[in-house]
């Protein structure tokens, strides 16, 4: 989740310009993100590269990371894979969703086939689905915005997302490998931008505040 002052000026600004926008999933790792479940294989044995990481950041001092951290930051440990899992999301009073994530990736590069990742989705009593393909096809080596309209799941009570990668084989993994960081899952509305009366009043808070998936047939 974000930090303190950030939290209080959504909170400010939320409230200084009655925006509507409902937000269902806010996680940017800052903490110990709570409810988010990671599950994985090394070599066919449980394993699991997920970690929070200082190393790489979107914003604030921390993100998750796919990879083994210092002093490598590779993920050239073999045959892995691994699963990052939201907590459970009530959508039920969703009519539409937008999900929107920072991600950066440096892989073998070669879509679809090695060293693949995927954002996904799972409808409670349902299997994971995986998702945005195109991840990989984004420019390696730097923090991509990423938003996708998720409206399908709307109303439902129970969901959970993901972020799946898998090396599919232990050749070529000398890489830096998958980071995800200022998760944001809401109705997808935008607040409007403050008045500069609004402006003040966030400033003067802040001082006063604290001045599916098949897995590969591996899971």
């Amino acid at each position: 989740m974000r930090n303190c002052a950030l939290a209080w000026a959504a909170a400010l600004l939320l409230v200084a310009t009655g925006a509507s926008a409902t937000v269902f999933l806010q996680e940017g790792f800052e903490s110990d993100a709570l409810g988010w479940e990671v599950v994985g294989q090394i070599n066919n044995e449980p394993g699991v590269l997920w970690h929070r990481e200082t190393h790489r950041p979107h914003t604030g001092t921390w993100s998750m990371a796919y990879n083994t951290g210092a002093p490598d930051y590779n993920y050239d440990v073999g045959t892995s894979w691994g699963l990052l899992a939201s907590p459970w999301i009530d959508l039920s009073s969703a009519s539409s969703v937008q999900l929107t994530f920072s991600s950066w990736l440096e892989t073998e590069n070669d879509p679809y086939e090695y060293d693949v990742a995927f954002f996904m989705l799972k409808d409670d009593g349902l299997p994971w689905v995986e998702l945005a393909p195109d991840i990989q096809t984004r420019p390696q080596g730097q923090w991509n915005d990423l938003a996708y309209d998720l409206s399908s799941v709307a109303g439902a009570p129970e969901v959970r997302i993901g972020f799946y990668f898998s090396t599919m084989d232990d050749i070529g993994n000398d890489f830096e490998g998958w980071y995800i960081d200022d998760v944001l899952l809401t109705d997808g509305e935008t607040p409007p931008v403050p008045e500069p009366s609004t402006l003040l009043l966030l400033g003067t808070g802040l001082l006063g505040a604290g001045a599916v998936l098949r897995m590969r047939r591996r899971a």
